[in-house]
This record gives structure tokens, sequence and C-alpha cells, in this order.
């Protein structure tokens, strides 16, 4: 195992010429090794624009972007992470060389759409736990979905979605 830069309340091992005395571990078990040392990739989506990912045993990552086939590469150290610029909606997945030779490939990443939705499924009425989660979330006992006729010239339905009103869609379209 690796030596650890981090402090640790972990017994000292024995001196030279001392008998081993067994080591007994409560709760916190041995460090964890610096590396395992063997090629692995991790990706990780971070938000719409950006994901991470983490490596060990190599010398060089390649981000490609499935969606439209283009790449970043970088040279990297042996063991450590790196944060990529992305395009939402677009799926990525990231190579770890090692000499120019893919050692390692992570599993692909598809980053999330970057503004929220535009339409609400007017069928959509929450569970009762979701309508409760819903409810704290907004910090509020009132009910969170509900159908009021509102009237006016046009005599429409409309429904309430978290205390805002959300049209029907139209009939005509």
């Amino acid at each position: 195992m690796g030596s650890s830069s981090s402090s640790s309340n972990r017994p000292k091992p024995p001196a030279a010429g001392e008998p081993a005395k067994p080591v007994v571990f409560i709760d916190w078990g041995p460090a964890l090794p610096d590396t395992y040392g063997r090629p692995r990739i991790l990706a990780l989506v971070r938000d719409p624009r950006c994901f991470f990912a983490c490596w060990e045993e190599g010398d060089a990552i390649r981000a490609r972007n499935l969606t439209d086939g283009s790449f970043q590469e970088h040279g990297v150290g042996r063991v450590g992470s790196w944060y990529f610029e992305g395009i939402p909606e677009h799926e990525y997945e990231v190579e770890l060389l090692s000499g120019g030779q893919r050692v390692a490939l992570s599993e692909r990443i598809r980053l999330p759409r970057l503004d929220p939705a535009t339409e609400v499924d007017p069928e959509w009425v929450p569970t009762p736990g979701q309508e409760e989660l819903l409810r704290a979330l907004r910090g509020t006992l009132e009910p969170f979905v509900h159908d009021i006729v509102e009237h006016g010239n046009s005599g429409g339905w409309r429904r309430r979605i978290a205390g805002m009103p959300v049209s029907r869609p139209s009939r005509t379209s």
C-alpha cells in the first residue's frame, strides 16, 4: 500500500527487530491506497455545460463528443482529475491513453438540457407523497395542483401548478 499524506490514528508499524503484533482495526479499517495500480477512468456529469473525469495509470485523456464527433485531448499526470466544458444534450465518453494507446474508456454520459421544460402535462397529478414534498419545498399548506375555472371572456379552464396558472394546450394547434 502507498503511504498517505493525511494524518491518521492508525497504529505505527513495529520497529525493526521487534516481533510484529497483530493489528486490530476498529471501525475505521486500513488506510485506502493512493492508487490501485490499474488503468481506469470515470466520467461524471456536473451540470449542462460541464463534466468531470478522474483517472489513474495514464498520461493523456481524450474527451470525445459522440454527438458531433469533436474531441479534446490533454496531457496529464499518472493520477488526477479534469473538468471539461461540454454542450447541453450532447453525449460524451472519455478515453485514458498511455503511450498513445487507449488503456481505459469511461461509460457514456449525456449532459442534461440547459433550459427547464416549457411544457406541462395537463393530465399530471402528483401522488400524495410528491404533493407533500412539493408543498414543503414551496413552504405552503395549500394544494399544490388544483383545477380552477376562471370566469371571463373565454370562460376557459385553467390548472394551477405550484400556485401558478398553466394554460391548457390550444385545441386548434
